[in-house]
């Protein structure tokens, strides 16, 4: 356990120093995985995200994963007046359990900018295609906030 706690304290170490400049995004993550959201601006709507967490269900595990995402600005409105982005993606995810786990994540859902403030909110669900370590069919989901540094 705490070599996972340290390990978990380093990446987030890393990710506050990896978001030192540009369109790169830290926050948290609430859900299934619990921890912290990382997103990288590569265009104006092409993303790489990406998290690292604890799993929960019958056991809790570390869990990472990472997507290649596309967004579309404006796809929905709240209220007629609250722009929501529709995303949707590509990933990979590992876990941590005996063994290692190895799965195809396919994320999309909505998130909300707040321009004035450098940040977002966003709600995914991610089907997940366990190949290696285990077969099958899992389905994680989230919500939660990121910080940009520009």
């Amino acid at each position: 356990m705490k070599k996972i706690i340290l390990l978990l304290a380093l990446l987030v170490l890393s990710l506050t120093s990896f978001a030192a400049e540009g369109d790169k995004g830290v926050g948290i993550l609430f859900g299934n995985p619990i921890g912290v959201s990382g997103k990288y601006w590569l265009a104006d709507n092409h993303a790489l995200d990406g998290a690292v967490g604890m799993s929960w269900g019958k056991h809790t595990n570390l869990s990472l994963h990472s997507d290649y995402l596309l967004q579309n600005d404006a796809a929905f409105f709240y209220n007629d007046d609250v722009p929501l982005d529709l995303f949707y993606g590509l990933g990979g995810r590992m876990e941590f359990d005996d063994s290692i786990e190895i799965g195809l994540r396919i994320p999309f859902g909505l998130a909300h900018k707040f321009e004035n403030e450098n940040a977002d909110m966003f709600a995914e669900i991610a089907p997940i295609i366990d190949l290696v370590g285990r077969s099958g069919l899992e389905l994680h989901f989230g919500f939660g906030a990121r910080y940009y540094f520009r």
